[in-house]
């Protein structure tokens, strides 16, 4: 079969090279279209369930929101597990769906399950978490004002009111969170001998307020033929407004507000506070990729819109990008690519010095280009993200094997005949040649390639993260192998009909016949003491055995990327005021100690406005990106930094730190629950006693 192939594709050559051209027109579209990343993304699918509960304590919010909860969507199906995180007025429920589940089907059968629950008077209903994955946070800026005497809270209303409904309509933006500053709000402070003075309570005073806070829509009337609404517009808008709510009348006179209580301008319940650059608070905006977005499209499509956002802001407020994924992006890729042109470079020249054949090796070399496109072909068509692993598995050595095997066999087969006829042959005897030729090496070289493609197999049959992470990989190695082994069956012996000289050299080149007599010499040595051999293979069987077993393994090599983030642990119960303090020196310390390597470093502490990162005011994540290496002047790789930072900050009393990157720390966030790489959970009815075990492993530890 694979015989009467070769020869039914030789025989529509100029057929078979139009479609090759075709098919590398449309690979160069689908490369230039190819969605890059600078990791494969392995999160599983998950929804999140976030609750605000202002006036409950972390036990209460455990029985009256997160348990119900956690029950009603325990039986959904496709569900693998459920895990939760319950603290004082905020609950959070984190559900964890089999793979092939897609996201919107996961979210509909959350969001049915979850609006049957019956939670306490005066909570707001449960709301979901953004469309986003563990990599989906890839956009940072920082917006401050140059005018001293504009507030956190003015700086936290721009934000909220024009910044981030305009990145919210970016295509493929998920959420756009906003963490720091004070959200404002007004606030009515009572003064209760006033109140008891005009014989009011409490509740008549919130009664009043909510009353006259609300428009009415009082239909329609007919007037000479016009219709005109009916419309009571009663909402409070300024502070006036409300110091001149009526809350009953005294003797006839009217009470107001303004007579029991004093308004003014406050801010709400405050979970979290941003600080950078070691200059004090600011608003951090932090920007959520939609699952299965383009995360490279997304962020130059945000950084274009926030440039054209600046004019409509006022002259002191300041927007300054500290984290943008697509700066990761084009270093990896610049590094895929730097690697397989020159990869692709040196494996044309050894080709060309191997052969001894220019032609020959240009027919093998044009396999490495073709192979490279039409690859990007089948990544589009399958969904795979050009990215570090993925591009980064495609080894040439191994794709041009069947078109080197081809065209030598090709050439020893022309020269074979030309010695024999005494002259060139002529077009139809070349025919015969290459196509007799192409049939001798065609079974073994779809059995190696074959091979090579099936100890790619099992690394399909992965599941959960290592199926995410390592099954891209396989996948565009198989395909490169499919359509390199597709070439030199189809094309390559058009090509050598078309572009070998007429009289290939009879002779190998002076390497080769120098490296076969070589090979001879040491294969008959190793023939004539076969048991010296063999005793030597052993040995070095079994030394390198030993070598193998002592130099520990790794899930996956860590990609370096080009940002740091210092995990920071206080005592529970600190104030977010105190924790604000602490990261000011922190960040201080790391400015005067690292000039030449930090960039930008910010700290955020405790929760965002939407908790996808529900942390409590004891926790925080100070993030460092990093400037180019070529500048640094303390240490020589990102290792190496943070081996210092560690030494700088371990001494600090009060805290302790970990270190992480920010990819790395979501993605075990999302995977596990737990930041580090190794976390213990304890389960159990007594929390005193969970405590107490836990402390016990802490010391164990």
């Amino acid at each position: 079969m694979l015989e009467r192939i070769v020869e039914a594709a030789f025989r529509h050559r100029a057929f078979v090279a139009i479609i090759a051209l075709v098919g590398a027109v449309a690979g160069i579209a689908a490369l230039v279209d190819l969605p890059v990343d600078a990791f494969p993304d392995t999160t599983p699918v998950q929804v999140q369930v976030n609750t605000v509960a202002p006036a409950l304590g972390p036990e209460e919010v455990e029985r009256q929101i997160t348990f119900p909860i956690e029950t009603a969507i325990g039986g959904l199906p496709g569900l693998e597990n459920v895990r939760s995180v319950s603290k004082f007025g905020f609950s959070q429920v984190v559900a964890t769906f089999a793979e092939g589940t897609t996201i919107y089907d996961a979210r509909q059968l959350v969001f049915e399950e979850v609006g049957g629950v019956e939670l306490p008077d005066g909570i707001e209903p449960p709301s979901l978490g953004p469309i986003a994955t563990g990599l989906g946070e890839v956009f940072h800026y920082l917006v401050s004002s140059t005018d001293s005497t504009r507030t956190l809270e003015e700086i936290r209303t721009l934000h909220d009111s024009i910044i981030k409904p305009e990145l919210r309509r970016v295509p493929g933006v998920a959420e756009v969170n906003s963490w720091g500053g004070f959200e404002k709000q007004y606030d009515v402070t009572i003064d209760p001998a006033a109140l008891l003075a005009y014989h009011l309570t409490l509740d008549d005073l919130v009664r009043a307020l909510e009353e006259n806070n609300r428009n009415v829509g009082g239909g329609t009337l007919a007037v000479s033929g016009e219709e005109l609404l009916v419309h009571g517009i009663g909402r409070l808008e300024t502070i006036a407004d409300i110091e001149q709510v009526v809350i009953a009348s005294h003797d006839g006179v009217p009470v107001r507000v303004a007579q029991v209580a004093s308004v003014g301008v406050g801010h709400g319940v405050r979970r979290g506070a941003v600080v950078a650059n070691g200059r004090g608070e600011t608003v951090l905006g932090l920007a959520f990729m939609l699952m299965g977005e383009n995360s490279h499209d997304v962020t130059r499509r945000l950084a274009a819109r926030l440039e054209e956002i600046r004019s409509a802001l006022p002259p002191d407020l300041q927007v300054e990008v500290v984290y943008n994924r697509s700066d990761l992006v084009d270093h990896v890729i610049s590094t895929v690519r730097h690697n397989l042109l020159f990869g692709a470079l040196f494996v044309v020249a050894v080709l060309f010095f191997l052969l001894g054949s220019f032609r020959a090796g240009l027919i093998v070399a044009i396999t490495i280009p073709l192979t490279m496109v039409l690859t990007a072909l089948s990544m589009r068509d399958f969904a795979i993200a050009a990215s570090l692993l993925s591009l980064g598995a495609l080894d040439f050595g191994i794709v041009i094997d069947g078109s080197v095997v081809m065209a030598e066999n090709h050439m020893r087969r022309l020269a074979e005949r030309a010695r024999v006829l005494g002259r060139a042959p002529d077009s139809g005897e070349r025919a015969r040649i290459i196509v007799e030729s192409s049939r001798e090496v065609a079974r073994p070289v779809f059995f190696g390639m074959l091979i090579i493609a099936l100890v790619l197999f099992p690394v399909l049959m992965l599941e959960g993260t290592e199926g995410k992470l390592f099954r891209p990989m396989a996948l565009t190695l198989m395909f490169a192998l499919a359509w390199a082994l597709l070439i030199s069956f189809l094309l390559t012996p058009a090509l050598s009909h078309w572009f070998l000289q007429r009289l290939p050299a009879e002779r190998p080149s002076a390497f080769m016949r120098g490296a076969l007599a070589l090979y001879t010499r040491v294969v008959a040595a190793a023939l004539h003491r076969r048991r010296a051999t063999l005793a030597a293979v052993i040995v070095i069987l079994i030394a390198t055995g030993i070598i193998a077993a002592r130099r520990g393994s790794e899930f996956v090599p860590r990609l370096s990327e080009g940002s740091m983030v210092v995990n920071v642990v206080r005592l529970a119960g600190i104030s977010i005021d105190e924790s604000v303090e602490y990261n000011t020196r922190i960040e201080q310390l790391l400015l005067d100690a690292f000039p030449d390597e930090i960039e930008h470093v910010w700290s955020r502490t405790g929760t965002a406005e939407v908790a996808t990162d529900p942390m409590g005011t004891e926790l925080t994540d100070i993030f460092l990106t990093l400037k180019p290496r070529k500048e640094w002047t303390k240490a020589k790789t990102q290792d190496e930094l943070t081996e210092q930072v560690t030494a700088l900050l371990e001494d600090l009393p009060g805290q302790t730190f970990a270190h992480s990157q920010p990819i790395e720390m979501r993605v075990n966030e999302m995977v596990a629950g737990v930041r580090a790489d190794l976390g213990i959970k304890v389960y159990g009815d007594d929390f005193d006693e969970l405590v107490r075990i836990s402390n016990d492993i802490q010391l164990l530890l």
